[in-house]
């Protein structure tokens, strides 16, 4: 039996409620880009790449003008949007066995930059692969007027691109990178463009001493001239030995003076995948440009 007494409780409590239902819910502000300095040393870029990790925005990293950051052991990983304004100073590793970057599910912009001296073959992460930058777990990097110089890896002596991830190089330049078996300069099982840069005096141990694809490669208005791999594609590698296929496209670019061991294609060597040349020159390299190719390299003579 409802009351008076009961009929006002029961009212207090709507009015209560509904109180509630209106108070206006405080949202905390978006997170804002920041821009951080990053003094000339390894700690303080190691620093400065974890607190920007630590926000889902692009956060900037602008390094100090005439610094060479020594690294004692692998940058962390990026696993979310950052840009590295590198002023042309050099990342390199001074003592150890790892790679200088990994990227991890994040995206990187990389510009004007030296990263050198990198060795895979003692990282945590995707180990052997990617001697300079590894790139992973749906990540992306772009790299702008950079230099990859001197790395080494077991697969990607300078840089390496699993499947799901991809890389976009701009006028830069991969020179004396090493891997023991496929791609000195890159090796990619995924998306990677490539623009106005060169790769020479790359090696690899096994196919493709300037790049090996087994993803999808463009290549723009490049140079891949004097790189070497004793089992073909001194040049360029679509396909390896243990994977077929790839699709490759060049465009007004280069592929010269590359060489191969035995009667193995010193240019391109495509491995059942396709390549597509465009206004490009396949032209000077050892023992043949594409002869011998276990498929055909359509556009390409000798």
């Amino acid at each position: 039996m409802l009351t008076r007494k009961s009929l006002i409780r029961s009212a207090q409590v709507l009015c209560i409620g509904t109180a509630a239902a209106l108070t206006p819910i405080v949202l905390a502000p978006p997170a804002s880009a920041a821009t951080l300095p990053v003094a000339c040393s390894e700690t303080a870029l190691r620093n400065a790449i974890n607190t920007a990790n630590g926000t889902p925005v692009s956060d900037t990293l602008n390094l100090a003008p005439d610094c060479t950051y020594q690294l004692t052991t692998e940058l962390p990983a990026i696993t979310s949007p950052i840009v590295i304004n590198g002023n042309g100073d050099t990342i390199t590793r001074l003592s150890g066995t790892f790679r200088i970057l990994t990227v991890n599910g994040g995206a990187l912009t990389l510009r004007a930059a030296v990263l050198s001296n990198g060795d895979a073959t003692g990282s945590s992460v995707e180990n052997g692969a990617g001697g300079a930058i590894v790139v992973t777990g749906n990540g992306s990097l772009n790299l702008n007027s950079g230099v990859i110089r001197d790395n080494h890896a077991n697969f990607g002596g300078g840089i390496s691109v699993f499947s799901g991830s991809r890389a976009q190089v701009n006028t830069s330049a991969f020179t004396g990178n090493s891997a023991t078996q496929n791609g000195g300069g890159i090796v990619s099982d995924s998306t990677v463009t490539v623009n106005s840069s060169q790769f020479s005096r790359n090696t690899a141990g096994n196919v493709g001493g300037g790049i090996a694809n087994i993803g999808t490669l463009t290549v723009s208005a490049s140079n891949i001239v004097n790189n070497t791999a004793p089992n073909g594609g001194g040049g360029l590698a679509n396909g390896v030995p243990a994977a077929s296929g790839g699709t490759s496209t060049v465009t007004v670019s280069n592929i010269s003076n590359n060489s191969a061991s035995g009667a193995h294609p010193g240019g391109i060597y495509n491995n059942g995948g396709t390549v597509t040349l465009r206004v490009s020159r396949v032209a000077a390299n050892t023992p043949s440009n594409c002869l011998n190719s276990p498929s055909p390299v359509p556009g390409c003579v000798g």
